[in-house]
């Protein structure tokens, strides 16, 4: 989860921005007092600083410079928010390097805009983000399950977005217990703004955020044209970009294949699954997508009566990535709307997603 620590000496100011900031999915961290402010910096090492200038005994003018002068913390963005509104505060501020400036009183929509571009912005220096695709086109794999599942356990490695690209009414809400008003369509129909992305991600107490999927399926044809740009924006704003992929290749599925970075095809231990899946592959490669993006996972494996792992590989011609197995909690997660990574950390299914997010963190930072 992104941490911000908010350095201020006003605790009613403080008070309101921890509520408004949690609210957007942050985890944050506060104090009044500039010296702790600094030993909290190079403590907690937050992805952002949230800094006062008016504050006595330590400024935050010295507190900016003890922030650039450590070279554990010296490129942590820092938000300078003060009362000082005149020109030439806000020049000293950046020239004390400071990333940005806010005079207040600021709304929670420009605190937002501005801590996501700064993110953002940092985000921008590295690498682009990692889009990891689960497909089945089969249903009643579970692809959703493991999906929003993988993305809770990502989002503990770094930020990251759920896109929800089912085609009609996907579930991924229904798994995290929110309710979309909108969609990734709507987003699409309003003109695609950059700035507007904000307001169609829901946030999960988690830190994940999730883009719905639309109520009522497209009317159009989808491809390429909007996947792309989408994932874009996406990756320049995530670490980690999930997609629970549409159930479908043509057009808009094989879009999402030929752009992710992994592709995890889903299937269960049973024949039809197994056709699918056998299909599937055939389709990828035919269109030349590379076999090395793909991996097959089994889920749901070793219920009554179904396919062995060694049956259904043999059917494959190549290994299973990862089998993952028969959980019954997964009924009552649903019903609740808590996935069986948080409320059955230790068990045998968030045991082998934290080894599948085990592999994907890896591939993005490796050792």
């Amino acid at each position: 989860m992104t941490r911000i620590l908010v350095i201020d000496d006003d605790l009613e100011l403080l008070q309101m921005i921890r509520l408004m900031l949690e609210q957007d999915g942050y985890e944050v961290f506060t104090t009044a007092d500039g010296a702790d402010g600094i030993a909290k910096t190079r403590q907690l090492q937050p992805d952002l600083v949230i800094l006062d200038l008016m504050m006595p005994e330590v400024d935050g003018f010295q507190v900016l410079q003890a922030i650039r002068n450590d070279p554990i913390v010296s490129d942590t963005p820092v938000l300078v928010l003060t009362a000082r509104a005149q020109p030439v505060d806000r020049e000293a501020a950046l020239a004390a390097r400071a990333d940005d400036y806010l005079a207040k009183p600021v709304s929670h929509k420009e605190l937002r805009d501005r801590i996501r571009e700064l993110l953002n912005r940092r985000r921008r220096a590295g690498e682009a983000g990692h889009v990891v695709l689960f497909l089945g086109l089969r249903g009643g794999t579970g692809t959703t399950t493991l999906a929003v599942n993988t993305a809770l356990a990502l989002a503990r490695s770094g930020p990251t977005v759920l896109w929800d690209a089912s085609l009609n009414s996907g579930h991924a809400g229904l798994h995290l217990r929110l309710a979309p008003r909108s969609s990734w369509l709507d987003w699409w129909e309003s003109g695609r703004s950059p700035v507007e992305l904000e307001n169609y991600l829901m946030a999960h107490p988690s830190g994940l955020r999730l883009l719905p999927a639309p109520l009522v399926p497209p009317t159009g044809m989808l491809d390429e044209t909007q996947v792309g740009p989408t994932l874009d924006l996406l990756r320049e704003r995530f670490v980690f970009v999930v997609v629970d992929g549409p159930a479908t290749l043509l057009p808009i599925g094989l879009a999402f294949c030929r752009l992710a970075d992994a592709l995890f095809l889903v299937m269960s231990p049973e024949v039809g699954a197994l056709q699918t899946t056998v299909m599937t592959l055939r389709a990828l490669q035919g269109v030349g997508i590379s076999m090395e993006r793909v991996q097959v996972v089994l889920n749901h494996a070793a219920g009554p009566g179904t396919l062995t792992p060694q049956a259904i590989e043999r059917a494959l011609g190549r290994p299973l990535l990862l089998t993952i197995p028969f959980d019954p909690h997964q009924a009552t997660a649903l019903v609740q709307g808590t996935p069986l990574i948080l409320s059955h950390p230790s068990g045998p299914v968030a045991s082998a997603v934290q080894r599948l997010v085990g592999q994907i963190v890896s591939a993005v930072r490796p050792l």
